[in-house]
Formats: C-alpha cells, sequence, structure tokens
C-alpha cells in the first residue's frame, strides 16, 4: 500500500486533534471551582507541579498557585492541601489558607496568647491574584512509591461551616510493565492457622498496654505464633487477617469505636513488633460478639433462664434493647454474664494464610508483570522551602477616633471606644468636643463645647470568628451634653443643650489598625438659648431674651478616622519579630 499525501494530511490532523484535546482535560484538570451557587465565579488554578524525592529522608512537593474569578467574601477562608493517599495511609504537606478581608484583620486582631497558628501558610485574598510559589516537604515512608497524588480544596465560611469541598487527583500511579523470565511454576497448597488471642483493653482505652493485666503473656504467644510461620523458609505467608470484638457491655455506639480503634492499635503493635510486610495484614472488627455470647448461655451450666435469654439474644431488636432486657429483667442471670461471658468476649481473632513452597519445575516462560509506582521528577535533590507566612495576632486595647468632618469645621474632637464582652460583640464610647475661638476686637467667638457616652451593638457576622474587631454594622445608644457661645459681629447666642438617641453606623477595616467608620445619629435635644449684643469691644454682654429650645431629628453626622491601640507588651513583641 503506498502512503499518499492524503493520508500523511489525516494522520497530522488526527495528531493535532489529539494533541488539542489532551491539552484541554489538562487545562480542565488544573483549574479547580470553589464555588457555592452558579453565580459565584471562584476558582484556584495550579501549575508547574512537581514531585521530587529530597534525599533519604523527606518527598518534596512544588507548584504554582493563583485564584480566578470573584473576590473571596470578606468572613470566607480557603484551604488548598496537597495530599498523598493509599489505602487507609495519608499524608498531607503544609496547607494554604487564603483569607477574604475581614478573616485576615480579624486573624491579625486577635490576641496573641489565643492566637491558634496551624501548619499552614496564610494569604490574603489579593495577594494571591497571581501566581504565587509553593515548595514543602514531608517525611518519607514506605508507601508513598504507590500512592496518588491529589489536591485537597476546601472553602468555609466565617462560622466554620464547609461551602465547598473538591478532591482533583493531580498524579495517579503509573503502570509498569516488567517484563522476566519465571522458570518456577509453584504448586499451590494453600493452608491456614487460626487462633484468638485474649489481650486486654482498660476502659474506654484504646491503645495495646502491654503490662496491663495478662497482655504481656498473649501478646508474646500471639507474637511467637507469627513470627515461627514467617520464619519458616518451607513457608510463604499470603495474608494475615486480624479481627477484633467487643462484648455486648455499654453502649453499641461506643462498642462500635472501641472494637474498631482497639483492632488497629493492636495491628500497628503487631506490625512494628514482627518482621512481617505490613502489606499483608487484613483487619476488620465487630462491635459486639453476640454469637460468642449465645454459644455461652447456651453451653454453661450457671445460667439458670437459658431460654428466655436465648429467645431475646435471637430476636432482631437493637443490640442496646436487648442488653437492658437481660439486665433488667433478668439481674442474676446477667451479673454471671458480667464474671465469666463479658471477659472471652472481648477477643481478638487472628488467621495465618499461607502456601508451602512445594512447586515443580516446568518449562520457563516469559512472564510480565505490572507495578504501579508514583512517577516522581529527579530534576532537584533539594527543595528550598516556601517560608511560613503567619499574621501576628495582637492584643487590642482600646480605639482612638476622630470626626474628620467636624476637623473640617474647625472643631478638634476626640473619642475612646473600649471594647465589652467575650466576643467583642459590645463596646463603650466617650467623646469630647472643644473649639474654643474668639477674636474679641472683631466680636467673633466660636466656643463649643461636648462630651457624651455612648454604647454599641455590634451585629455582622454572626460569627465571632470571622469578625474583626469593632468592625461591620452597630447600633448604638448615646447620650451627650452641649455648652455654646456664637457670636457674629456683635450679636450672639449663648446656652446649654442636652441630646440623647440613637445612633447606627458601619466601620470598614482598611489596614490591621486603622478603620473609616460612618454614622447617623438622631433623638432628641432639649435647652435653652440666650441671645445678646455684645458692647465694647465684647466686653459687655447685653442680653435681649432667653428662649427655651427642643428638637427631634437628626443630630449627628460623622466620618471618622479610627486607629487601634495595642497592648504596650504587644509592641514589643512585634518590635522584637520583625
Amino acid at each position: 500500500m503506498t502512503i499518499t499525501t492524503a493520508h500523511w494530511c489525516i494522520a497530522l490532523l488526527l495528531a493535532i486533534t489529539l494533541m488539542m484535546v489532551s491539552q484541554k482535560a489538562y487545562a480542565q484538570q488544573q483549574i479547580i471551582p470553589l464555588s457555592d451557587n452558579d453565580k459565584d465565579n471562584l476558582m484556584v488554578t495550579v501549575d508547574n507541579v512537581l514531585l521530587t524525592w529530597c534525599g533519604e529522608d523527606s518527598l518534596g512537593f512544588s507548584m504554582s498557585f493563583a485564584m480566578l474569578g470573584n473576590s473571596l467574601p470578606r468572613q470566607h477562608r480557603a484551604y488548598i492541601v496537597p495530599q498523598l493517599i493509599m489505602g487507609e495511609h495519608t499524608a498531607s504537606f503544609p496547607a494554604i489558607e487564603i483569607m477574604g478581608n475581614w478573616a485576615y484583620y480579624h486573624d491579625i486582631r486577635t490576641p496573641l496568647d489565643t492566637l491558634h497558628v496551624p501548619d499552614t501558610l496564610q494569604y490574603r485574598d489579593r495577594d494571591v491574584r497571581t501566581y504565587q510559589a509553593y515548595q514543602q516537604t514531608v517525611p518519607r515512608e514506605y508507601w508513598m512509591g504507590i500512592a496518588l497524588l491529589r489536591l485537597l480544596v476546601l472553602r468555609v465560611d466565617g462560622c466554620g461551616n464547609e461551602v465547598s469541598r473538591v478532591e482533583r487527583v493531580l498524579r495517579v500511579p503509573t503502570p509498569i510493565v516488567n517484563e522476566e523470565k519465571e522458570e518456577d511454576i509453584r504448586k499451590e497448597n494453600i493452608q491456614q492457622l487460626q487462633g484468638r488471642a485474649y489481650v486486654t483493653f482498660p476502659v474506654n482505652r484504646t491503645e495495646v498496654n502491654p503490662n496491663f493485666r495478662n497482655n504481656k503473656f498473649e501478646l508474646e504467644r500471639l507474637r511467637h505464633t507469627i513470627d515461627s510461620v514467617s520464619n519458616d523458609t518451607t513457608i510463604e505467608i499470603l495474608r494475615i487477617q486480624i479481627k477484633g470484638f467487643a462484648s455486648p457491655e455499654g453502649t453499641y455506639q461506643s462498642n462500635d469505636r472501641l472494637a474498631r480503634e482497639r483492632t488497629s492499635s493492636l495491628t500497628r503493635y503487631i506490625i512494628e513488633n514482627t518482621a512481617v510486610s505490613p502489606v499483608l495484614f487484613h483487619t476488620a472488627y465487630e462491635a459486639e460478639d453476640w454469637e460468642g455470647m449465645r454459644n455461652f448461655v447456651d453451653t454453661a451450666s450457671t445460667i439458670v433462664n437459658r431460654k428466655a435469654l436465648l429467645d431475646i439474644i435471637d430476636t432482631e431488636m437493637d443490640p442496646d434493647e436487648k442488653l437492658n432486657k437481660i439486665g433488667y429483667g433478668y439481674p442474676d442471670d446477667f451479673r454471671t454474664l458480667a464474671a465469666e461471658a463479658f471477659p472471652l468476649l472481648r477477643h481478638t481473632d487472628y488467621q495465618i494464610d499461607y502456601q508451602l513452597k512445594d512447586y515443580t519445575i516446568e518449562k520457563g516462560e516469559v512472564k510480565a508483570d505490572t507495578l504501579y509506582m508514583l512517577i516522581t521528577d529527579t530534576l532537584s535533590e533539594t527543595l528550598v522551602t516556601t517560608k511560613r507566612r503567619f499574621n501576628k495576632g495582637y492584643k487590642p486595647r482600646f480605639a482612638v477616633k476622630t470626626n474628620m468632618l467636624y476637623d473640617l469645621a474647625l472643631a478638634p474632637n476626640v473619642e475612646i471606644e473600649v471594647p465589652l464582652g467575650r466576643n467583642k460583640q459590645y463596646s463603650v464610647m466617650a467623646e469630647y468636643t472643644n473649639p474654643w475661638f474668639r477674636l474679641d476686637k472683631l466680636n467673633y467667638s466660636y466656643e463649643i463645647q461636648e462630651a457624651g457616652v455612648e454604647f454599641r451593638r455590634w451585629f455582622a457576622p454572626r460569627c465571632s470568628g470571622s469578625r474583626p474587631w469593632l468592625c461591620g454594622t452597630f447600633l448604638g445608644l448615646y447620650a451627650a451634653s452641649l455648652k455654646y457661645d456664637l457670636e457674629y459681629n456683635g450679636t450672639g447666642n449663648q446656652g446649654e443643650l442636652t441630646s440623647i438617641g440613637l445612633s447606627l453606623g458601619y466601620s470598614w477595616p482598611v489596614s490591621s489598625r486603622l478603620n473609616l467608620e460612618f454614622s447617623l445619629a438622631a433623638g432628641a435635644a432639649f435647652g435653652n438659648r440666650r441671645h445678646y449684643n455684645a458692647e465694647f469691644e465684647s466686653s459687655h454682654l447685653i442680653y435681649k431674651y432667653t428662649k427655651d429650645m427642643s428638637y427631634i431629628g437628626p443630630t449627628k453626622l460623622k466620618f471618622s478616622l479610627v486607629w487601634i491601640i495595642p497592648s504596650p507588651e504587644d509592641n514589643k513583641k512585634t518590635k522584637r519579630k520583625r
């Protein structure tokens, strides 16, 4: 068959199509959504994924990552966790935490003595709009060579509730075909060795304690059995099955947990104290050994109400109801079971499957074995670890404010606000304004003296774990007293006012120690006004009349600059750490 130009064109188009499909699939693989609805266009993109052995002790992982789409909601957090997974084994590289604006300032304004710093690299949302480098290592373990590499991407709200979760596999074990000539064909002769060990655990504990009761004898017997089989050169162990049981004493939920964790704990103990490969072990557990209890009741001579107890055991009712019915209905037999049966029902059964190395030599043939290995790059034996970035918290004491609208009106003012309550959801504020200007020869007077207090309730967001200190929406109750003297061109008014009312406002965090606050107040004001004429360069005031005043409506408008003051000891710590 002659290969024509048309054949070459078809082959080229097919190659280009396959390449485009492959690139598209790769691109989709590297973009991970963080959305909680169709309108939330949040996603994480990763690139330059590299997995490499770093010497004999650690495995290194590096990548570039960035966030795309909308900004992360101010109180939300996103976590990116690279993981190695193989069966029950999991190893997690240090997590990446990306914080919304409020979550970021919350961590900064958390006292140093209560700030929990996990093994996490922390970033603010706007810091990861371009690619960031990530390079970390984990201690090397035997199973990592056949593990898969996964990226876990989580998003949680300010209360810690999970909003979205995506598990994306970045690299899977690659099949490697290994061809070799096998000369010996073994004739299988599988046999089993079964036994039972009574390893005792303290009440509600799951750790194996060799020195507890008769555990030393039971563990030595179990280990001797396994070692004797594994050291026999004529035997090949196929698997070791371990199944743990708990007695019906206690609740089924508690017994289920104890049986599971005790079986795992005993298996780890055997692996650590024998020379058998861990991959040969297979575990199972049973929360309550009712079959063993039935055999005891059916055969023990010390049981008085045998038939009644067997009828209860054979019913389909809930295990906890069975136990309560036996305990309340037949207390004497229950005491016998607790003393004689329950200790025997807390046991671990083991079974060793093995085959004799009995084989016949036949004509050799070539066989292909497929191994699965996690392919790692070896471009760099050393990996420069990304420096941890943590927000250093400080302990706020109070906030100092000034209303910039008053400042523009040449009315210098100062406010001090102190937070109250366990979650800082309340605060109390004191304010003072004192523009005291008088130009005697020009008959001008601008004299105001005001003092007030305000109690505030901070509302948003609902969870204190995402609310920065003194930020968000607030509702206040205020009271103020004002004394004034306003004169212009020889005519003026003096008086005193008292005001009480409600305020509503919002405070934005703009840096680690700075807020911008807007508020509007409304209420009632009442007092008096004394009208006068000033004579002889304002040295004599001639009062014309006095009038009572009352008013209901807007009373204050503020646009304030807020400065957070930390404790002195936190200032010293921050300077030392720099």
